[in-house]
């Protein structure tokens, strides 16, 4: 029976995306962030991305791929961007290739053109980039346990975004967070991490920064090829640096906040104009290093995309002046009290509390009036966090040199009651589940579903043994049920995809789109039965929550 209509085709039964559509035609977001796993050649990752992305959403998904005739001067644009791929990431070449193949396999031809155009065409200005970002990585004397912990979040719009995990046959595994898919043409996002310890951690505020004067821009790598490229082949902090300052930037976007699990970490707020790396210690931070999206280098102010005469440099906080500095100051000063405050304390459910430390209401009569001030007052009245209602993604990293690494991931945030940081802040999600779910960036793919199944299996006893304290007369029991069961489906599903008879009969790329589709069950699986668990056994949502002096201790101390 043909029933979903995408892109202009219609799609049978049998290959229903795995997304939901409402009147028959609108493709809503899933409550759980995609997972779509690659495998092997430049050549068969690129085939494998562009056909899960249409198993997972349909054929719609990739109409902004193709493109109409281009003018002389995009002409020469394309051909020295692509000449800078072949030069500095031409892994990216092949997949392209691939992404072409793979999308006409399916059903949508694709040229090896339109692909390249989609990844290069936000170097010609066609796009936005999200709204604000936070993000921090801590190790040593500021974690409990020494190791290596990184957190970021991208804010934005949630539409339709996957998280990739990698294990090509050159290179290094890893997992990175990408950018809304049908809006950037670049694999641009975070956080990411590969097994050799090192992660990618957040932009940096490159995107806000003037690396120089527009009249110069030009052509570059992309700012997500190249972030690709790093993580694949860098093996630590400091090959990442070198690699990050080795790429044409055009633009200047280029830098980002890099960290591995020896203790290395920096931020490259902007490449030129001055060049300026932050490091830890070089403000007052002890094994951390945070950032959102403003500059923190003193250095920087004249630089910011929107200078003021009222711009000032806030200690901790970076320079405030207007657009998205005056939200970027306060949630840079929320992650250094906690940081400082809780020096030796911060472990993988400090990371999470962090987020769930959510925004309050702004202190106006009505929301109307707290937009109509915020730019004149630079943010007054406003309760600005790093958890919000903009979050599209929260990640949280333990990065390890081996096999060990674990990724943690959540399609929007994750604090169930949280405000807008800004005015144009308000997202609001379908049946958000406010969970992560775990990935383990394990030796090869057979060992992730392996290990996304095995988590699946730890979050449905602890979910099914809060559950079933309740009676059925009590109210939270049935709507819980209807969650619970959802979990339990999906580990089915998850069973039928990694069972050998019917995994047996599938190789090549075949066989890779199908693990994917196992991964993706256990990942909803662990989503919702974590949902079901958080209901009856709420998680921390304040420092004191897990034994730690109050916020309020540190923020009203004189200075703080």
């Amino acid at each position: 029976m043909d029933i979903i209509r995408g892109g202009g085709k219609i799609l049978s039964e049998k290959h229903k995306p795995e997304i939901e559509f409402a009147d028959g035609e609108v493709p809503l977001p899933q409550s759980v962030r995609p997972l779509i796993l690659l495998k092997g050649s430049d050549y068969d990752m690129g085939y494998q991305y562009y056909q899960q992305l249409i198993r997972v959403f349909g054929f719609w998904i990739l109409e902004r791929v193709t493109y109409d005739r281009l003018s002389d001067e995009e002409q020469k644009s394309k051909a020295v961007n692509e000449r800078h791929i072949q030069q500095y990431a031409p892994e990216m070449i092949e997949m392209f290739r691939g992404m072409a193949d793979g999308a006409t396999k399916a059903g949508f031809p694709l040229t090896y053109d339109d692909v390249l155009v989609h990844f290069i065409k936000d170097r010609r200005g066609m796009i936005e980039r999200p709204i604000d970002c936070s993000g921090f990585a801590a190790w040593g004397t500021t974690t409990q346990s020494g190791n290596l912990i990184c957190a970021g979040c991208g804010d934005h719009e949630l539409t339709f975004e996957v998280t990739i995990a990698a294990f090509p046959d050159t290179g290094n595994n890893f997992i990175i967070s990408p950018f809304t898919v049908t809006e950037f043409g670049e694999f641009g996002g975070h956080p990411g991490m590969n097994n050799k310890g090192l992660a990618y951690v957040h932009h940096g505020a490159t995107h806000w920064i003037k690396g120089r004067p527009e009249a110069e821009w030009t052509d570059g790598l992309g700012e997500g090829i190249a972030i690709l490229h790093t993580l694949r082949f860098a093996n630590n902090a400091k090959e990442a640096e070198d690699m990050q300052f080795s790429y044409p930037c055009g633009k200047g976007f280029i830098g980002g906040f890099w960290a591995d699990t020896r203790g290395d970490a920096f931020i490259i707020e902007c490449k030129k104009n001055p060049k300026a790396v932050r490091k830890a210690g070089d403000y007052g931070e002890r094994d951390f290093l945070y950032a959102t999206n403003n500059a923190l280098h003193k250095e920087l102010g004249h630089c910011q995309k929107s200078p003021s005469k009222g711009t000032v440099y806030i200690p901790h906080g970076g320079w405030l002046g207007t657009g998205t500095t005056i939200s970027s100051v306060p949630r840079n000063l929320e992650m250094w009290n906690m940081l400082h405050h809780y020096h030796g304390k911060v472990d993988f459910e400090f990371a999470k509390m962090m987020w769930r430390f959510a925004s309050q209401a702004p202190f106006y009569p009505t929301l109307e009036e707290a937009d109509a001030t915020y730019y004149a007052t630079q943010g007054a009245g406003w309760d600005q966090k790093i958890g919000n209602l903009s979050n599209a993604a929260v990640g949280v990293m333990l990065p390890d040199d081996g096999n060990e690494g674990l990724y943690y991931i959540s399609n929007g945030c994750v604090a169930r009651r949280a405000f807008p940081h800004v005015p144009r802040g308000y997202y609001y999600r379908i049946a958000p589940t406010y969970t992560f779910y775990q990935l383990k960036l394990t030796a090869d793919q057979e060992g992730m579903a392996a290990a996304a199944k095995e988590r699946a299996q730890y979050e449905l006893y602890y979910a099914n043994n809060e559950l079933r304290k309740l009676a059925y007369s009590d109210i939270a029991y049935a709507p819980l049920e209807i969650i619970f069961n959802k979990a339990a489906t999906e580990w089915h599903v998850g069973q039928y995809y990694l069972d050998p008879v019917f995994l047996g009969k599938v190789k090549g790329n075949e066989y890779v789109c199908q693990l994917g589709k196992a991964i993706r069950a256990f990942a909803k699986c662990q989503a919702f039965a974590k949902q079901v668990y958080n209901s009856l056994v709420p998680p921390a949502t304040r420092p004191e929550d897990l034994g730690h002096l109050p916020w309020e201790y540190w923020t009203k101390k004189k200075g703080n």
